[in-house]
């Protein structure tokens, strides 16, 4: 058995100092209750790691299980979030993973009732909880891929990937999955837009800018292909293709020529807005809310046939460098 790992170098830094703030301040009974959960996560862990691994050998009776066998049956049996077809260590990283989550909110917020010398250590958990949540959401964008049939040329290796991250996550050498839909995610945070002509030539600058090389070849390619241009201008403006069409519109209805936060506002209602003032950190759930809002409305034109992207950026974004490996 591998040896369990809770935490990267980078979080266990951030449980201990927040832990031992905790206890330096008196704080007995939400000390307690951090034990306890620290507690149920190794239990999380142990019960993770008594599965056999997915990447290793196993035998059932006269039959053998591998990382082809998985990978066979998830190609021919996944489709529809069918949680059924996944393995029960599949199932539980995911569960794990969510727990990470719980329990650096829970180490988040104990920071507003510390006193001293928290401020660079709650900036740090909530830069681990928006990673873990991008891990997760990676996590969803393989799996959509996995189901559609259209991208078979990446849904051998989408599987396999699936497999290694179910894997890795109570391992040391837990990889990084997909760095370019990380560091994608990591600059699309820090913009807002500000709309104007509703072209999208500040948002695309400011990504382009910020993006490696790697990413300027996507989004450099994006653009030639209307389907994925959409989905990325969903992913900058904050919007669904629907919303720009309706914000559009309306610019030509009015006669004029930029529009603001504030007129956007008025069109779709604040509600439909994301990540507009990075003056202040946003809940870190709200990204995988404004990306499964996104997928929502895509599976939807995919089934109604209705005009506009019917995959999200973040599927598109992972089946383009996954065609690549």
């Amino acid at each position: 058995m591998n040896r369990i790992v809770l935490w990267t170098a980078s979080e266990q830094v951030i449980v201990d100092a927040i832990v031992a703030h905790v206890e330096n301040s008196g704080l007995t009974s939400l000390k307690e209750q951090i034990d306890e959960s620290l507690k149920a996560i190794e239990y999380q862990a142990q019960a993770l790691s008594l599965y056999p691994s997915l990447l290793q050998s196993n035998r059932l009776g006269d039959s053998e299980r591998n990382l082809q066998t998985l990978v066979t049956v998830l190609l021919e049996r996944y489709k529809d979030d069918d949680i059924f077809v996944l393995p029960t260590k599949a199932v539980l990283s995911r569960s794990f993973e969510i727990g990470k989550i719980n329990f650096l909110y829970m180490l988040y917020h104990a920071c507003s009732l510390l006193k001293d010398h928290t401020v660079t250590i709650k900036e740090d958990t909530y830069d681990a909880i928006c990673l873990k949540i991008i891990s997760v959401m990676t996590e969803r964008v393989l799996l959509d891929l996995l189901s559609d049939v259209n991208r078979n040329s990446v849904r051998v290796t989408a599987a396999t990937t699936l497999a290694e991250l179910w894997e890795g996550r109570i391992t040391p050498e837990s990889m990084l999955f997909n760095p370019e839909l990380r560091s994608m995610w990591l600059i699309r945070k820090t913009i807002t837009p500000v709309f104007g002509t509703l072209l999208g030539t500040h948002e695309y600058f400011s990504l382009f800018r910020n993006a490696d090389e790697n990413c300027r070849r996507y989004i450099t390619y994006s653009t030639s292909v209307p389907d994925e241009m959409f989905a990325l201008e969903e992913f900058l403006f904050g919007l669904t293709f629907e919303e720009l069409y309706a914000a559009k519109n309306e610019l030509n209805r009015q006669g004029r020529s930029l529009f603001n936060k504030d007129d956007m506002a008025g069109i779709v209602g604040h509600k439909s807005l994301f990540f507009m003032n990075t003056d202040q950190n946003p809940d870190p759930i709200e990204l995988y809310r404004f990306f499964n809002h996104r997928r929502n409305k895509a599976a939807a034109r995919r089934e109604l046939k209705h005009t506009g992207p019917t995959r999200t950026f973040e599927e598109n974004l992972m089946a383009f460098f996954l065609s690549e490996m």
